[in-house]
């Protein structure tokens, strides 16, 4: 083989593996051989440094156009839970559906939750989907202990003017709100991720205490927000650190930790919430996660200042969540 033809099948290898890289940077996960004796473990969700163990994870295989496995999630449909406060108690306006045209597995080994508009005869509806993981896989962040919930999710490249009310979030409950509904926020709420309006901004915030105000300041929350551009894959997550705790009277020592593409962007202190019963529903209990794209409601409302949706707000992949995978992790 002549080596000048030799040196441009090294340059042009080198190439596909700079290319490689920059698309897969370092915090995203699937990169590993299987770990199927790994309890929780669905595909190849390399566990990141610092935990040990896979409390639940899946990487969203199946057949294109099917529904995500209800070994894993409950999809919720209608307005509302059963006897649960109307239109899931935000104010948002779509219905959840379990059609392929709101939520589906991709020819990507994702899940594509979409946004979907209807005008007929004037009158316009909305459709969207949400899935929460069944009790099965509720986890806990022990004392002693580092908990780690991780995601790799793309928001849709809609223009923000025609996305006011998409309201896209990947968040946790605490699993005493299970057919309960009315026990909010008391339970706890950690949301890892939300964006709204088709801002270029991700809102990470938790909800505890009382209604109105109390120790999470409700009905905001303790809450910030971050630059976070669309039609981009981030990695987001959150880790609730008990590490310092030796036992439950040791809480004040306590965090939770959101992160994007590994990039620490806010903390919540257990000194922060001051409030024992409230931090314990945070941190301590048992949760379960949630993935949904709402349209309306009090929040992407306000944020406006307008009623949301309006007539130029977009349905379909513009204004849709794709979700490649999600795992929670302990130490």
């Amino acid at each position: 083989m002549p080596s000048n033809f030799l040196t441009q099948v090294l340059v042009l290898l080198a190439a596909i593996a700079f290319r490689e890289v920059a698309a897969f940077p370092l915090f995203y996960r699937p990169t590993v051989a299987s770990r199927a004796t790994s309890v929780g473990v669905v595909g190849n969700i390399r566990i990141p440094t610092g935990y040990k163990t896979t409390l639940f994870s899946d990487g969203f295989a199946g057949t294109v156009g099917s529904l995500p496995s209800t070994d894993r999630w409950t999809i919720d449909t209608g307005t509302a839970y059963p006897g649960g406060a109307s239109q899931w108690g935000t104010g948002e306006v779509e219905t959840y559906t379990k059609s392929a045209t709101n939520l589906q597995i991709t020819s990507a080994g994702t899940l594509l939750i979409t946004p979907v508009k209807t005008t007929v005869s004037g009158k316009t509806t909305w459709t969207s989907g949400r899935i929460e993981s069944i009790k099965t896989w509720d986890f806990t962040c022990a004392v002693g202990k580092k908990l780690r919930i991780e995601s790799r999710l793309k928001l849709g490249a809609n223009a923000a003017a025609s996305q006011l009310g998409i309201w896209a979030a990947f968040w946790s409950l605490g699993s005493a709100y299970r057919g309960n509904y009315k026990n909010w926020p008391a339970v706890g709420e950690v949301d890892i991720l939300e964006s709204l309006n088709g801002q270029a901004k991700a809102w990470e915030t938790v909800h505890c205490g009382t209604a109105s105000g109390g120790p999470c300041k409700e009905t905001t929350g303790i809450t910030t927000t971050t630059g976070f551009a669309r039609n981009a894959w981030y990695t987001a997550a959150v880790v609730i650190d008990r590490s310092m705790s030796k036992s439950a009277s040791t809480w004040q020592s306590e965090t939770i930790t959101w992160l994007l593409n590994e990039k620490v962007v806010f903390t919540v202190k257990a000194s922060t919430v001051n409030n024992q019963a409230a931090w314990v529903a945070l941190a301590q209990n048992s949760k379960y996660l949630l993935f949904n794209v709402a349209v309306g409601g009090a929040f992407p409302s306000g944020v406006a200042g307008k009623t949301t949706p309006t007539t130029a707000t977009l349905g379909g992949t513009g204004s849709a969540m794709e979700v490649d995978y999600v795992a929670v992790f302990t130490s």
